[in-house]
């Protein structure tokens, strides 16, 4: 029966993925995604009883993809849901050498490899890397918690109990069995209990994937435009009216200027449905997130405050306050992701520097 389920998940995931690929090509999160649905896959094989003597090195390429999952897991989390692109060299040498280390620990337990006279090392060493994947498991369920309120792609809204569902019921359960059951394995029952979920969630991704449900996921985010030419991008007669009144009320009553201001907060000052409201920032002015709206409006603003010679006395807070920000620390971050520098570093720009950096990042 293990065989069975195992040689059934494997067709799936992969067959998921390729899916995945086909529809999106080399978009970042349709590979990203792809590997990591690749990955259930490869977990199948690479946990399978007698793989080694069965597949020889070869054994090694799929452990390290194992292990290396849950790091694609959160790379996925951080472009899916945060719309994060940049992945410093830094951080990827660190997960190769994480991905090393527990592999060497993996083997070293079973004395092989280079920590194979060292088995209390080894099992040590293995826990840690355990520990590291169980961390970055759960900080992809944090990013796609943390941040559902403000999304404005319904879509991906969605996809975020999805993903939290997956990721916490099976990818963290079977992470976790390391610590429960140590090195003598999970007993048959909780195997075939674990893989069970594993390929009711790989068929249900096939379905989804061919279905297109994802399609939604794949869009790049566009650049913001200038709050001057904002406007709405495309028509239907309830929304583009709901639309023309968000930027009436933006422009007109400044309510970005409000320190948290929130999604439901400013459909109750228009008088409309949140989820109606989220449908004409997303479809209609082009935002992805209702943060980012906010920002838009606040760093035009800010920007154009700190460059101006009648206020170079006020301080950059009085300014951030004034702005809608709570304090100093969340201003200087949204100012510097948008504009490269600090807003201390913006004020002292050259007028021609100032007017690079604006034309470049808003």
């Amino acid at each position: 029966m293990d065989v069975v389920l195992r040689g059934a998940t494997v067709a799936l995931a992969f067959s998921a993925a390729c899916v995945i690929l086909s529809r999106a090509g080399v978009h970042r999160v349709a590979v990203l995604g792809a590997l990591a649905v690749a990955g259930i896959g490869v977990f199948m094989i690479s946990s399978a009883p007698g793989i080694h003597l069965a597949l020889g090195p070869a054994a090694f390429f799929f452990d390290a993809w194992c292990l290396a999952t849950p790091m694609v897991i959160w790379l996925l989390a951080r472009s899916l849901f945060m719309d994060a692109i940049e992945v410093s060299p830094a951080l990827l040498a660190a997960m190769g050498a994480t991905v090393l280390l527990t592999l060497a620990g993996d083997y070293g337990r079973f004395h092989l490899g280079p920590l194979a006279g060292h088995p209390g090392a080894a099992e040590a060493l293995l826990l840690a890397g355990r520990a590291v994947a169980l961390g970055l498991l759960f900080m992809s369920c944090a990013m796609a918690l943390l941040h559902w309120r403000v999304d404005l792609v319904e879509q991906r809204r969605r996809a975020r109990a999805v993903f939290v569902a997956v990721v916490g019921t099976a990818f963290v359960v079977l992470a976790a069995s390391e610590f429960v059951f140590g090195s003598r394995g999970a007993p048959h029952d909780w195997r075939l209990a674990g893989h069970s979920i594993l390929l009711a969630g790989s068929f249900a991704i096939l379905q989804a994937a061919a279905s297109g449900v994802f399609a939604e996921l794949y869009v790049t985010p566009s650049g913001h435009k200038p709050a001057a030419t904002l406007s709405v991008v495309r028509s239907d007669e309830m929304e583009s009216q709901l639309a023309q009144r968000v930027l009436a009320e933006m422009a007109g009553r400044k309510l970005w200027r409000r320190d948290g201001m929130g999604i439901a907060d400013f459909a109750r000052e228009l008088g409309t449905q949140e989820y109606r409201l989220r449908r004409a920032i997303n479809h209609r002015l082009g935002f992805r997130n209702f943060n980012d709206f906010l920002h838009h409006y606040r760093l035009r603003e800010a920007s154009g405050r700190l460059r101006d010679p009648a206020e170079l006395h006020l301080p950059v807070l009085t300014i951030a306050l004034d702005c809608g920000y709570g304090s100093i620390g969340p201003f200087n971050r949204a100012f510097k992701s948008r504009f490269g520098v600090t807003p201390t570093q913006y004020r002292n720009l050259s007028p021609i520097q100032a007017e690079t950096h604006a034309a470049l990042r808003l």
